[in-house]
Parts: C-alpha cells; sequence; structure tokens
C-alpha cells in the first residue's frame, strides 16, 4: 500500500485503506459508520519532532510509519475512551522498542504521547482529533 507522505491529507476513504492495511479493523468499522463525524487532517509525521533525524540518531528507521499507526488511532480515538487512547500508546511504544529504540527513548516517545495527547490542552494532534467535535473542545 502506498504510504503518505508527511504533509498529505487523509480522507476517510485513505483512512479506511490505511486502516485495513494495518489491520485496525474497529477503526475501519468507526469511520465507515460515523463518516460524517470526522474532516480531513493532515499527516505531520511524529508530531513536534523532526522524523528524519529522530529516525537516525535514534536509531528507529520506520518513525514515520509507526507515527502514522498512532496518528490513525488518535485520528479516530472514541473521545473520553482512556484505555483505547492508553492501548493506543502502549502500543506505539512497542513499536518504537521493536523498531530499534533503545528502552529509555520508548519510555521518554511514550510519556510524551501520553501527556502531549490526552487533550487537556487541545493541540492539533490530541485524541480525537479528526473528530468534528473536536473542533469546539
Amino acid at each position: 500500500m502506498q504510504q503518505p507522505n508527511i504533509g498529505d491529507n487523509i480522507d476517510n476513504k485513505m483512512a479506511i485503506e490505511l486502516c485495513k492495511y494495518y489491520g485496525l479493523n474497529y477503526l475501519v468499522d468507526r469511520i465507515t459508520t460515523h463518516s460524517d463525524s470526522f474532516f480531513v487532517w493532515k499527516f505531520d509525521g511524529a508530531s513536534m519532532i523532526p522524523d528524519g533525524f529522530f529516525s537516525d540518531v535514534f536509531n528507529i528507521p520506520n518513525l514515520t510509519e509507526i507515527a502514522l499507526q498512532h496518528d490513525l488511532k488518535y485520528a479516530y480515538g472514541e473521545r473520553g475512551n482512556k484505555e483505547e487512547k492508553l492501548r493506543a500508546d502502549l502500543e506505539f511504544e512497542l513499536a518504537i522498542l521493536n523498531d530499534g529504540a533503545s528502552v529509555e527513548m520508548a519510555k521518554m516517545m511514550f510519556a510524551a504521547v501520553d501527556l502531549c495527547g490526552d487533550g487537556f490542552i487541545r493541540t492539533d494532534f490530541s485524541w480525537g482529533f479528526a473528530r468534528v467535535d473536536s473542533l469546539n473542545n
């Protein structure tokens, strides 16, 4: 499957195809059932860090693809579902670790997504960020 580049827009159709590719069937069902609940969003890679630099320096060669999978889970995450968010963050940490990052780096990146993605302060990458209702929060 053709992966989006950093800066590409992700619409529902592309999100469904990506989620199918990654086996995120619960998200396929959610997007399909509630397609009018989501807006087009821009893929930014690993938010707030330069992907290429981190990939090279911290030995995470597939960082951008790992970030894409995490972004899909975040974009279409069920608002208020702390267990789903925690699972997405733990899967992110494990993927980073399995890709070659040190334990310390994987834990640091987990802490960053756990803290910055919780939605306490809304950002473009907070949990449920592609939901239409997130525009009002």
